[in-house]
């Protein structure tokens, strides 16, 4: 069993202070308050099963699900690149962009 304050229990399980204050108010977390000078400090109370549930199954996900987007978007925009190159190569459109809807030579030419 450890105590940790509650910025440390932000740092180690990667939540912010009101996703904690919550955990503890709907009672997924235990506390402990401990005297400090005139007034109380909330403590955490963390053991191996609170390990697991807090920080193993929420972040992990978390992480987890963000690679997965990342990974989504890394294929579009690589699906895209590549569709660009093909219509470039089949000569679809022209070096800046605009679709060829004329002989390619009247491109370069003014007017």
């Amino acid at each position: 069993m450890r105590l940790l304050t509650k910025a440390e229990a932000c740092r180690e399980f990667g939540v912010s202070l009101s996703t904690l204050d919550r955990r503890i108010a709907s009672g997924q977390l235990k506390t402990r308050n401990e005297p400090h000078g005139q007034r109380h400090r909330v403590y955490i109370v963390i053991d191996d099963h609170t390990a697991r549930n807090t920080n193993g199954d929420s972040s992990l996900a978390a992480v987890r699900g963000r690679i997965r987007g990342l990974e989504e978007q890394l294929r579009l925009e690589r699906r895209r690149e590549a569709e660009l190159l093909r219509d470039l190569e089949v000569g679809r459109i022209n070096p800046s962009g605009e679709e060829r809807n004329r002989p390619w030579w009247k491109f370069w030419e003014k007017g």
